[in-house]
């Protein structure tokens, strides 16, 4: 069927709204003609995408499936748009990069930094992701390049190594953990914890982790950082476990100690995640090369 990024704007409004009178509201356009779109769509699916009730709509079963593909094709939309644009004003190309924190915190900053430097006429655009996203957003051709710890389970990509980092427990000075080298995780889930914000790969991971040995995480803050993460432990409010080149700069200034954890876990080998290298634009592939040193 024959449909327009219009139509699929109009329909993620509906679906996110709950309503077409609030979706036609928000698109400056009339409830009718929102509701004439998602008719249409209807017809030529095959499909009902929406139950309509005296509340407003829901999402039947394909709709929920058209919401995820929508946003993903508008996403790409706008991209394309702001790609085009910026060729308009002299760039020579963009690389969307989607990255866990670990990566764009430890060691992106150097890197992209270089990068750009050589490269002024390219632009990067990152956003932080857990990797199971980042590599289904390579998968989806959302992202040219993801960075991401864990491997992912789908078949089709290319795996490339990157960096190695190493978690550690971050800890007060006169906390018991603090005179162990190395300590087990077991150790760790004794205390109060300090926990990345619940959407990070290093939470989930810790997850599993405590799951496998049957017991939990005693989180008593979540946050959204490497750095804060050291702050509330250093105020007192538990443990942490980050990647050690992430403590680095307060681990000093806050008066912290960072002890090794003894688990092959946390030995953590970071990859580049692409489709495949001959189908990466020119801007991507010089992107990879510079990280990996080819």
């Amino acid at each position: 069927m024959d449909f327009s990024l219009r139509d699929l704007e109009l329909f993620v409004a509906v679906a996110e709204a709950g309503s077409i009178a609030r979706a036609a509201e928000r698109c400056h356009t009339v409830p009718s003609a929102v509701s004439k779109r998602i008719s249409d769509l209807e017809e030529g699916f095959g499909a009902g995408l929406l139950v309509r009730n005296s509340k407003g709509v829901d999402l039947t079963p394909a709709g929920h499936a058209l919401l995820a593909r929508a946003r993903g094709l508008l996403h790409q939309a706008g991209q394309l748009n702001q790609e085009l644009r910026d060729f308009s004003s002299g760039l020579r190309g963009q690389v969307r990069v989607f990255a866990n924190i670990s990566a764009i915190v430890e060691f992106l900053p150097t890197v992209l930094a270089d990068f750009l430097a050589r490269h002024k006429d390219i632009r990067v655009h990152l956003e932080e992701h857990v990797s199971s996203v980042a590599a289904q957003a390579v998968a989806d051709a959302v992202a040219d390049v993801a960075i991401i710890s864990d491997l992912p389970a789908i078949e089709g990509l290319t795996l490339l190594p990157f960096r190695e980092d190493e978690l550690v427990v971050v800890a007060k000075p006169d906390h018991p953990l603090a005179g162990k080298k190395p300590v087990s995780f077991a150790d760790v889930l004794a205390f109060d914890f300090v926990g990345l914000h619940a959407n990070s790969s290093l939470h989930y991971r810790l997850l599993r982790e405590a799951a496998e040995i049957g017991r939990a995480l005693n989180i008593r803050i979540h946050v959204t950082s490497f750095d804060a993460v050291c702050a509330m432990v250093a105020a007192g409010l538990g443990v942490g476990i980050v990647p050690r080149a992430a403590t680095t700069p307060y681990t000093s200034s806050l008066g912290l100690v960072a002890v090794p954890l003894h688990e092959t876990w946390a030995h953590r080998k970071l990859h580049l995640c692409v489709r495949s290298l001959e189908g990466l634009s020119p801007a991507a592939r010089q992107f990879v090369d510079h990280l990996t040193g080819g």
